[in-house]
């Protein structure tokens, strides 16, 4: 997984929080579909049911005869390969979700679906929603490339040939709004100076196309985009008073907004071409504050931008000389406009995790952090040092390069190697861990983490057993409140043995169990070759110990990864 779609998705887990955009809204390009190879491993589960199958065969209902009937489930349509020609062949807009039952994205999607569903069928001319399950109507699914789940497709006039793929938000707005702007009449033609003025004033940002003819190639690139920027306000106008009001001269797209400079414009080629891929960004970046408020409507928008290195301002808003910082950092964030978003985190709505995350605490504010989504790195003001003057200093050594990432750490316990295991934070990691005469054994582990709970217990035994052994260290460290710079941590529990004599640290990989550790260490970071079936045969049965446990398997099920936050 490329490093910044990981980042995007641990940092959706950790900032979206007041609004719990989690459970309302999913990033559509940054959500990871599950795709039809998954049914591989769905069909080779097997259960105890299965011991019964014969008996279970002649009490399972008998399949519903397919028709050309159409069944709706929750005012969402049900198709199937009989009845799907006569769903096109009635319904001038119908929205088809391929889905597989077993798919858990097809699920959280189910509720928001019908919601949608209700709502659509009530316009007028109606906008139905259907359904099929890609899995059982297999012969539909190929005929439209089904490749992954959910996959949903727009049905225009009975249009077999050419679906049109749903590029919009998987939410009950965002399935309302791309079906009204793909079914619509389009872009509104602003003829008159009242009636581009009345559309500006009425939106809190407005795109308009300022074309010398509605019917230029240009215009029709820009049509395009409003389809797919459902969220936007787009019109268009060739109107020369319409020109003349808002000052532009040939052909430009402007956008206009009710903050910061009120517009930004965008012109197009020497040959007068418009690039639909460059007028998207423009549109996206533009339709940012300077000064971005972190919210649930603000959110998508910086985690989906092309500008990858956010500077966060964390602030207290009771205090005002902090919210009079934000407003005199305007004039950095607009130094580095285009190469640099400015994200603004009230430090009073923030929960632990987000400040956790970035090691601030409420009493730093006012304080600064920059991230790099590219590489994960982070970049800090010291707390109370935080200006205008320190803030763009800053950011220019980020931009330049020449910037010393930062990495969080709790101060070292003072106790920390008193007990049998020993508590590793950023600070004494390397001393410890990487120390040439110890060979070092160490769990990294979030507190919140149900396997690292599990096996809290078996790692003090085993620190216990290995107390007096000079050369053997059994330690932990919060990963979620530790950073370290040679080491990345991705899911939990994660066990490293760091040999000594500065040899190549051993990712374990055994059972997790105090046996398989102690056999571990005492193999010198090394587990014991398992013995074959011929080599038990000649064994003695005397107890259950000889029996041999698939040991990765059972670890790789007993993870935690920081994506599934």
């Amino acid at each position: 997984m490329k490093i910044h779609k990981f980042l995007s998705i641990a940092m959706l887990g950790l900032l979206l929080w007041a609004s719990c955009i989690q459970a309302k809204e999913e990033t559509t390009e940054e959500t990871t579909e599950e795709t039809t190879e998954e049914t591989t491993e769905e069909t080779t589960e097997e259960t105890t049911e299965e011991t019964t199958e014969d008996a279970e065969e002649t009490t399972e209902p008998p399949k519903k005869e397919k028709t050309t009937e159409i069944e709706e489930e929750k005012d969402v349509m049900v198709l199937h390969i009989n009845n799907f020609e006569r769903a096109l062949s009635e319904n001038q807009y119908l929205l088809v979700e391929f889905y597989a039952p077993w798919c858990g994205h097809c699920r959280e999607l189910e509720p928001i679906y019908a919601e949608a569903a209700e709502k659509l069928k009530k316009e007028e001319p109606p906008l139905r929603l259907a359904k099929v399950d890609a899995i059982e109507e297999k012969e539909i699914s190929d005929e439209f490339d089904v490749g992954s789940f959910p996959t949903l497709k727009l049905f225009l006039n009975g249009d077999r040939k050419h679906p049109i793929d749903f590029t919009g938000k998987r939410t009950v707005a965002g399935i309302m709004q791309w079906m009204k702007r793909r079914t619509g009449p389009g872009a509104p033609d602003l003829d008159s100076v009242n009636a581009a003025a009345q559309f500006i004033d009425s939106h809190n940002i407005t795109v308009v196309g300022f074309f010398d003819s509605l019917d230029s190639d240009a215009a029709k690139v820009f049509r395009e985009v409003t389809l797919e920027m459902a969220e936007t306000e787009f019109a268009l106008t060739a109107t020369p008073d319409v020109f003349q009001k808002y000052e532009v001269k040939g052909s430009v797209v402007v956008l206009f907004k009710k903050f910061d400079d009120g517009r930004e414009d965008f012109t197009l080629s020497e040959d007068g071409t418009l690039d639909k891929s460059n007028l998207t960004t423009f549109i996206k970046q533009n339709s940012l504050e300077l000064m971005i408020p972190f919210s649930e409507e603000t959110a998508e928008k910086i985690f989906t931008s092309s500008i990858h290195l956010h500077s966060l301002l964390f602030i207290n808003s009771t205090v005002e000389s902090q919210k009079a910082l934000v407003d005199e950092s305007r004039t950095v964030a607009k130094e580095y406009k285009g190469k640099m978003l400015f994200i603004v985190i009230d430090v009073t709505e923030a929960i632990s995790q987000v400040l956790n995350y970035f090691g601030v605490s409420e009493k730093d504010a006012p304080t600064a952090r920059v991230i790099d989504m590219d590489s994960g790195k982070k970049f800090t003001i010291a707390s109370g040092d935080l200006t205008v003057k320190s803030l763009q200093q800053l950011c220019q050594e980020v931009v330049e390069g020449s910037a010393k990432p930062y990495y969080k750490s709790e101060d070292v316990p003072e106790d920390w190697d008193k007990g049998p295991v020993k508590v590793l934070v950023g600070k004494n990691f390397e001393s410890v861990a990487l120390d040439p005469t110890k060979n070092v054994f160490v769990e990294f582990y979030a507190p919140w983490c149900g396997h690292c709970k599990n096996l809290a217990p078996i790692w003090e035994e085993l620190g216990e057993k290995y107390a007096d052994h000079e050369d053997i260290i059994i330690a932990k460290m919060d990963a979620t409140a530790n950073e370290m710079e040679s080491l990345k941590v991705e899911g939990f529990p994660t066990i490293k043995y760091f040999p000594a004599g500065g040899k190549e640290v051993i990712d374990y990989q055994g059972q997790r169990d105090l046996e398989t550790f102690s056999k571990f260490l005492d193999g010198g970071g090394v587990l014991p070759e398992e013995k074959s079936d011929e080599d038990e045969d000649d064994e003695e049965d005397d107890d259950d110990d000889s029996e041999e446990v698939d040991e990765s398997d059972n670890v790789s099920a007993n993870n935690t990864s920081r994506d599934e936050l």
